[in-house]
């Protein structure tokens, strides 16, 4: 395989690494924008969670 060639494959798999990683960061930063407004909304929810969340710990600790 000449020099170029090989470039020229790194350069494509980099590129697709790259649209995937900005595509999970997009969907974890969306997640996060809509976990922060529901607690903002629906401030019951979040102690819901934290209750629950605390219980299954506790649970998995035995």
């Amino acid at each position: 395989m000449t020099q170029r060639a090989h470039e020229r494959e790194l350069a494509g798999r980099g590129d697709a690494g790259r649209r995937s990683s900005e595509l999970r960061e997009f969907l974890g930063m969306a997640l996060v924008a809509s976990g922060l407004c529901l607690a903002v909304v629906r401030p019951e929810l979040r102690d819901a969670m934290v209750h629950t969340l605390a219980t299954r710990a506790v649970e998995l600790a035995r």
